[in-house]
């Protein structure tokens, strides 16, 4: 996002410079009742973090606030490593989500609760620490949703309840971009969860499955590479097993990470269940053949961490706020000027002696104020606004604008 134009009435000219960019690596995964059962795997997640080193990771299965720091202390920040942050912990019922992220490229902006009838679905809302977020004070927002769905074949309608309970959330968050939605899912098929299709097609929110795979994934040998469960054929520590035959755990995406409509996009070819090399279908993880989809101390500490495989994909993110210049039929050319607060127009294309009105939106989608406008409008005070991220729209047109008051 730029910070000057987000939306244009007519057609646009675009003219792209050169700009750095970064990569996200985002990981999702269900944790096994973590630390209610057996708490010194703590040293065994700390070799999978340390390995991948994601820079978003959200977990499920957590069962106390402790675990939740202990994952932060003693998984995350070790060996050197100090650039880890959390959000804060929320007891619901049942088990908990949690999110953790890299502090020295992400920030966290708010958190929420989803209610459903059995766990919360937890919203967090980070944005990228933009190399310029100083000086434009504007970045890219991350909107992400940890899920933990009811388990086992016959709740199907208890998922679809749940989902739809996250979709209605999502369709009142007009302003949600760069969504990333994760978790352990419990579906068996697309063809037999009504949630998959109220997931990616219910609503106005339309997300996508990076790989692109409907179909009933339960049992069936053509889906060993993207099976999630069960990692064991033994049964310890509670877990499941009976070998890698479901696809459970899910990374979802909105659709514009399938476009860069929002200054960041998903890498193809970059998602993948961590340690699942497509020759282990109905086996564990370390049995025959040997697993080289990752370092075999890697491999044996999947084995032993979780029931579960931890999903994983990669995110582009434009280090500058700045992302391309724009010109030519903008509905609006604005700046926001931190020092004298207030937004600046060099620019606003209204139609000759059309009044209409500029909206103030709080990030959550909140109408806060409206002002009477016309093509004469230059300066914008903002100084009644307290500190905090904010939507400007030209009401009736698509045009608009974000900036964050310090």
């Amino acid at each position: 996002m730029r910070g000057v134009i987000l939306g244009l009435l007519l057609s646009t000219v675009i003219v792209g410079y050169s700009q750095e960019r970064d990569t996200l690596k985002v990981m999702s995964y269900n944790l096994l009742n973590f630390p209610s059962i057996s708490p010194n795997r703590i040293d065994t997640l700390k070799k999978i973090v340390g390995h991948i080193q994601p820079d978003i990771f959200m977990v499920c299965e957590l069962t106390s606030g402790a675990g939740g720091d202990d994952i932060l202390f003693n998984a995350l920040n070790e060996d050197g490593v100090s650039s880890y942050d959390m959000a804060d912990y929320v007891s619901g019922p049942d088990t908990q989500n949690q999110l953790y992220f890299n502090s020295d490229k992400l920030s966290l902006y708010e958190q929420n609760e989803i209610n459903t009838v059995l766990r919360d679905i937890n919203e967090y809302v980070l944005y990228y620490n933009s190399t310029d977020l100083a000086t434009t004070l504007d970045t890219t927002f991350f909107y992400i949703y940890v899920c933990h769905l009811k388990a086992s074949s016959g709740n199907e309608d208890q998922r679809n309840v749940e989902v739809t309970a996250l979709k209605t959330y999502l369709n009142g968050r007009p302003n949600a971009e760069n969504i990333i939605i994760g978790g352990d899912f419990n579906f068996y098929g697309s063809d037999t969860e009504p949630a998959w299709n109220t997931l990616l097609t219910g609503g106005g929110v339309i997300i996508k499955d990076p790989l692109i795979l409907p179909g009933h994934w339960h049992a069936d040998a053509g889906f060993a590479y993207a099976h999630t469960q069960s990692t064991r054929t033994t049964s310890f520590d509670t877990g499941a097993f009976g070998g890698m035959d479901d696809r459970f755990d899910f990374i979802f995406i909105g659709e514009d990470l399938k476009t860069y409509s929002n200054d960041a996009i998903f890498i193809n070819g970059s998602y993948r269940a961590i340690g699942q090399d497509g020759l282990h279908y109905d086996k564990s993880l370390i049995e025959a053949p040997t697993n080289t989809s990752e370092p075999s101390d890697i491999i044996s500490a999947l084995y032993h961490m979780s029931d579960h495989l931890p999903v994983y994909l990669e995110i582009e993110v434009v280090k500058e706020g700045a992302g391309v210049e724009e010109e030519l039929m903008a509905a609006f050319d604005a700046f926001y000027n931190a020092k004298q607060d207030q937004v600046e127009f060099s620019k606003i294309n209204l139609a000759d002696g059309e009044q209409t009105q500029f909206m103030i939106y709080s990030i959550t989608g909140q109408l806060i104020a409206e002002f009477d406008t016309d093509n004469e409008m230059k300066i914008l005070s903002t100084e009644d606004l307290v500190s905090g991220a904010y939507i400007l729209r030209l009401k009736e047109h698509a045009a608009s604008f974000r900036f964050v008051k310090p």
